[in-house]
Parts: structure tokens; C-alpha cells; sequence
């Protein structure tokens, strides 16, 4: 039964023996890469920020995110780190108002239609994301 429509369907959209191919070889359920979640903003944290409330509600919140809500959202993010490891390293290099500045700039762009703006030279050949640091918000 399957096959008959699996062959039906091959003849009504007219795909030929290597599109077939392509299609019953390849595994389309991606398997999720582990990423690394670390709670926190810095690796060595100093007394005064172990005692602040507000660098734990932030790390917790980014911490709860990151390892629950973020995988089921954006699977397939097309920039690199994601959204969520790059607004970390912004506030670990320029601080909480920077930071928070910088990571809604980058919210903002990420989206499909800024994405469809972008020259394919804009995107990495080998995995085919968009790799960007922080230097980008440095002044020069």
C-alpha cells in the first residue's frame, strides 16, 4: 500500500530516479546537537556578584531558557552562537545595559526577513550560518 502510493506520488509530481533516491536515503529527523548551558554571565564570578539577586534572577532565567524553552523554539537558529549564547557574551564583555542593548539589536534581526536582505556571501559555506562576535558593537 505504501509503496503504491509512494509510486503514485513519484509519477504525479514527475521526480526522476535520483530525486527518489535522495529521498528515500536521506534521514530527515535531525539529531539535536547538544549544547552547552552553563549558568551564569562569567566563568569566575566575583563575591559581589555571588550576593547579587539581579545577576541571579538574569542567569536563571537565561539558564531556564537556554536549556528548556530555547531547544523546542529555534531548532534551526541560522546564526552562530545563537541568540541566547550571544546575548551571554555581550553582557560578559560590556556589561548589563550594553548588553541588554546589543542582544535586543540582535533579536531584531533575527528573522526571516531580514535574513531573505542578506547576500549568500553573508553566510558560512560549511555549515551555513551567519558567524558573528562581538567585536561587531566595539567602537573604532
Amino acid at each position: 500500500m505504501c509503496a503504491c502510493v509512494f509510486l503514485s506520488a513519484n509519477f504525479l509530481f514527475a521526480q526522476n530516479a535520483d530525486d527518489v533516491d535522495l529521498l528515500l536515503n536521506t534521514d530527515f529527523v535531525q539529531k539535536n546537537k547538544q549544547r552547552e548551558v552553563v549558568y551564569g554571565f562569567t566563568q569566575n564570578p566575583s563575591k559581589i556578584t555571588l550576593y547579587n539577586p539581579v545577576y541571579h534572577i538574569l542567569s536563571g532565567s537565561m539558564w531556564i531558557y537556554q536549556k528548556f524553552i530555547s531547544v523546542q523554539l529555534s531548532s534551526e537558529c541560522r546564526y552562530e552562537p545563537s541568540c541566547s549564547a550571544y546575548s551571554k557574551q555581550l553582557i560578559r564583555d560590556f556589561g548589563i545595559v550594553k548588553g541588554i542593548v546589543c542582544s535586543a539589536d540582535r533579536l531584531m534581526r533575527c528573522n526571516r526577513i531580514t535574513l531573505s536582505g542578506l547576500p549568500q556571501s553573508a553566510f558560512d559555506p560549511i555549515d551555513g550560518k551567519i558567524h558573528e562576535t562581538t567585536d561587531r558593537y566595539t567602537l573604532k
